[in-house]
């Protein structure tokens, strides 16, 4: 009788103390591998994430999965019909959402964690990666089915299910104004209107006008529109403000220098950021006093010893074994990125890897990079270089080359002359406007760009339409022949002439332009597209779209016939048979470019 009743009563009170004793008790990590990787890809992916099949537990995710948590906001047509995506998912009871991703081209870590904090998720690490690059947009239906199975949980239904819908709104948002500065528009917007509770569309509105303006981003009406919809159904769930708070706010702190945000805005965010992770631990050490507090019974029922044992465990994010990726990727460098450092770490990271080998560190974006090592030729790698001066926000500063003191920056101001005015600002706009994450044409034809070449292409071509107008084309023309980027006796024009016909432009200027572009693109010796992975096929489509803006501002009458236009369309040479070496028409990008077009990076696939 007596026994019966001891346990009545710790019945009882496990019910009672449920909410205290959260499943951390029962927790496991879980790993969750893309169904259609080969058993080859599958073993990869373990060594990576640093883990062995008997420590863990394991969830295939298929293709239905993916239509089942994105068939409502996405084409089925455009979801594709193979999965790839990885995940290793580890419940903590503290330390927020943190994510490190890697080979995932399109997803990013901060945007993971921002739609996982929708998702009703306060705590927890994630590494979500693939054995090659995926755009990565299935990754969040295995996180969200390996964090409720790790934690013998269902989350809230509606919650997953804005969490869906986020991840879309950011992606197509994305392809517009940028990765980062879209995860910064989401992410504060999203954070205003929990944290003071705002349902009204009016005032949502005004909050992503006032956010969008602070990182200098453009958001269009039917966008607002969609941005304000989701983040009233948002505003109407309930979160623990305190902990959504440290993600969020870790999040901006992350994404604001790369979203272009000022230096104030910043130190800001990090300051923010700092205050929300010191409120949350300190919610998180009263919650363990109080549960602590039971004396045995804490114990018993897993509150003291298994709280300990998880917090004294190696975080997820430090055990990847990075080498298994390189290996499978037949020996080249793959770049991680995680939610975890401060804006100050990241910045003191690029910088020491700048000083000490020439090539900034990633900035934290999780794009995959390829590098060069040093001793070997650039076209058996490929490396990403930035401006280290965009590290610490600060001016580059006029350096000496041999001796000779380079010569200060032109300026838009030092084009004084209004027609040569007239000429630049027309590409500089046509140029922005069609060189994006995401290009496409009438054709339907796709190619997507990383942030950084989206962001760097243009400027580039600026700079040099700069040059050739205040300086003249003979002046251009001879420092181009002195670049020492380019092999000596290489003649670019001759070089690409497969690629891309020379068209004989009767302006010199434009002709000069025309050389610059095909060096950029074709002959990349900057590499600033190395981590968009263009195809032949993309790399022709890429530099007929610039130079569509080019020949517009110069007056040039368009051909009836475009050369070079796809691969499809060059003449194969008399002894070759065609059908071997042009692509075959179904390897193209789906034509449906529409606002859901990112879906259908890698072949469909994720």
């Amino acid at each position: 009788m007596k026994k019966k009743l001891l346990s009545s009563t710790l019945l009882a009170l496990s019910l009672a103390l449920g909410c205290a004793v959260p499943a951390m008790a029962d927790s496991r990590k879980v790993v969750t591998l893309g169904a259609d990787l080969t058993t080859e890809q599958q073993n990869t992916m373990m060594r990576y994430f640093g883990v062995t099949s008997d420590a863990v537990d394991m969830i295939y995710i298929t293709n239905t999965d993916e239509r089942n948590h994105l068939g409502s906001y996405v084409p089925i047509e455009q979801i594709g019909t193979h999965t790839f995506s990885c995940a290793l998912v580890s419940p903590t009871s503290s330390g927020g959402i943190q994510v490190k991703t890697a080979n995932l081209s399109w997803v990013t870590c901060n945007m993971i964690a921002s739609t996982l904090s929708t998702s009703g998720v306060t705590n927890c690490q994630v590494v979500a990666a693939s054995p090659f690059v995926v755009s990565g947009t299935g990754a969040l239906t295995g996180v969200i089915m390996a964090y409720e199975n790790a934690n013998r949980t269902t989350l809230d239904a509606t919650k997953v299910d804005l969490a869906n819908q986020e991840l879309v709104v950011t992606g197509t948002l994305a392809n517009d104004v940028g990765q980062s500065q879209a995860t910064a528009v989401i992410n504060e917007t999203k954070l205003q209107v929990i944290e003071n509770n705002i349902t009204d569309i009016g005032e949502i509105n005004n909050i992503i006008n006032n956010v969008s303006n602070d990182y200098n981003v453009t958001v269009n009406p039917d966008q607002t529109q969609q941005i304000a919809a989701l983040m009233s159904e948002i505003a109407q769930q309930e979160y623990d403000i305190v902990q959504l708070k440290a993600t969020l706010e870790r999040v901006q702190a992350n994404v604001a220098a790369d979203a272009g945000a000022s230096a104030e805005v910043q130190q800001a965010a990090e300051d923010a950021a700092v205050k929300a992770e010191a409120a949350a631990a300190e919610a998180n050490a009263q919650t363990q006093e109080a549960e602590q507090s039971g004396g045995f019974l804490s114990n018993l029922f897993g509150g003291g010893s298994d709280t300990e044992q998880t917090e004294s465990e190696e975080s997820i994010l430090d055990n990847t074994n990075v080498e298994a990726l390189e290996e499978a990727a037949g020996g080249l460098t793959v770049n991680e990125g995680d939610t975890t450092s401060t804006v100050q770490e990241q910045a003191e990271e690029q910088q020491a890897q700048s000083e000490d080998f020439g090539i900034p560190a990633a900035t934290g974006d999780d794009s995959f990079t390829v590098d060069t090592p040093q001793e070997l030729p650039a076209d058996e790698g490929e490396t990403i270089q930035t401006d280290p001066a965009a590290v610490d926000g600060t001016e580059p500063e006029t350096t000496a080359v041999d001796g000779v003191a380079s010569e200060p920056e032109l300026k838009e101001e030092d084009l004084t002359d209004p027609t040569k005015k007239a000429l630049y600002d027309e590409v500089k706009s046509g140029l922005e406007d069609t060189i994006k994450t995401t290009i496409s044409d009438e054709s339907g034809t796709v190619v997507s760009l990383s942030d950084s070449a989206a962001t760097e292409l243009p400027k580039m071509l600026e700079e040099h339409l700069l040059k050739i107008l205040v300086k003249g084309v003979d002046a251009v023309a001879q420092e181009e022949a002195a670049d020492t980027s380019v092999p000596a006796g290489i003649d670019v024009m001759l070089e690409t002439a497969v690629d891309a016909p020379d068209k004989h432009y009767e302006d010199a200027q434009l002709a000069q332009m025309d050389r610059y572009v095909r060096k950029l693109v074709f002959w990349d010796p900057k590499e600033i597209l190395a981590d968009s992975y263009l195809e032949e096929s993309d790399e022709i489509f890429l530099y007929n779209q610039i130079m569509k803006v080019l020949e517009k501002a110069y007056k040039v009458e368009p051909e009836t016939e475009t050369v070079g236009e796809t691969v499809e369309e060059m003449p194969a040479p008399a002894e070759e048979a065609p059908a071997e070496e042009i692509p075959a028409a179904e390897d193209a990008v789906d034509p449906a470019a529409d606002e859901f077009a990112d879906f259908v990076e890698e072949t469909g696939s994720f």
